[in-house]
């Protein structure tokens, strides 16, 4: 009933068809709520120790489907072929850890499989799978892409800290008191550093909010929520949680791990816009560094994500 009265809301609201509205707002409820499961670790923990890993991981790929069939089979958009490909998408991520179970806590293949079946749909310019996928409607759900995205997040935090029982990444969702410091630390020194790269590489134009300036504010507030609580999950959890960590781990080097996470953060910001794009990777493997620097500080990638969305949020209010 709720699905249906908002579903109805956004009809009237955007002109738009309620037999389409519904099934889309019903797969995005569906995957806000394995969202929550898994940042609430009360929840993730319930889950993970009341299922074996075979059960687990068969579970992580039925439930994480479900919203494309939920949205798509209504609205006559169901095409067998992208179901099969988001099968054999969750399965890379979660049979390796099912199939060949890791206990040391140190890179291992498996941690490049699962990290790079992650990442691929995610890089720009990259894969358009899961723009093919998610078949979008007239506006205003034109873009349906986002699901997928969305689908990676939950999907990672149980496979690593579920299935491979990751240590070193201290997740939190709501920051402490402990987090704020390392985090405006590296955020200070950061800028400098990300303006001239930015700003030499063509990448950053300066743009002051001189016209609207309440407005530009409240757009970089509402920017730096959604990237903390998306992007910047996503990629400091999987760069610094688990690149970093497990380099780190590896090589007993952790300046050398900090570095190679944040050369691999750049990479894969080449595909954003005209391909390569070297400027946006130049000033993302800037940010990625004292992202790492946070991380490496507390020991936890909560200040990192707080890092990376000061950034973001500071280019969006000053720059274009």
């Amino acid at each position: 009933m709720t699905l249906a009265v908002a579903g109805f809301i956004l009809a009237q609201r955007f002109e738009f068809a309620a037999d389409v509205a519904v099934p889309v707002v019903a797969a995005f409820c569906w995957q806000a709520a394995l969202y929550c499961a898994a940042v609430y670790r009360p929840v993730r923990d319930s889950v993970c120790s009341a299922l074996s890993p075979l059960a687990l991981g068969a579970g992580l790929v039925a439930v994480s489907v479900a919203p494309y069939v939920i949205y798509a089979l209504p609205t006559g958009s169901f095409a067998p072929e992208s179901l099969v490909r988001l099968v054999l998408l969750c399965a890379c991520v979660t049979l390796p850890y099912v199939l060949f179970p890791v206990s040391r806590q140190r890179f291992a293949w498996q941690d490049l499989v699962v990290a790079c079946a992650l990442a691929y749909p995610m890089i720009s310019g990259l894969s358009p799978m899961f723009r093919e996928i998610y078949q979008g409607f007239d506006p205003p759900a034109h873009r349906l892409d986002a699901l997928g995205k969305l689908m990676l997040i939950p999907m990672g935090l149980y496979v690593f800290l579920g299935l491979r029982k990751l240590q070193g990444t201290a997740f939190r969702l709501v920051p402490r008191r402990q987090d704020w410091r390392p985090a405006l630390d590296s955020a200070t020194y950061s800028l400098p550093w990300i303006v001239i790269v930015g700003l030499s590489t063509g990448y950053l134009r300066w743009d002051p909010p001189l016209v609207d300036p309440l407005g530009a504010i409240a757009g970089a507030v509402g920017k730096l929520l959604g990237i903390y609580f998306t992007t910047a999950l996503a990629e400091e959890f999987l760069m610094r949680g688990v690149v970093q960590n497990l380099l780190a781990a590896s090589l007993g080097r952790p300046l050398i791990a900090q570095g190679v996470a944040a050369v691999l953060f750049g990479a894969v910001h080449l595909g954003r816009g005209d391909f390569p794009n070297w400027g946006y990777a130049a000033t993302a493997a800037v940010l990625g560094w004292f992202c790492g620097r946070a991380y490496l500080k507390s020991g936890s990638i909560t200040p990192a994500m707080i890092t990376h969305a000061l950034a973001v949020a500071g280019q969006e209010l000053f720059f274009e």
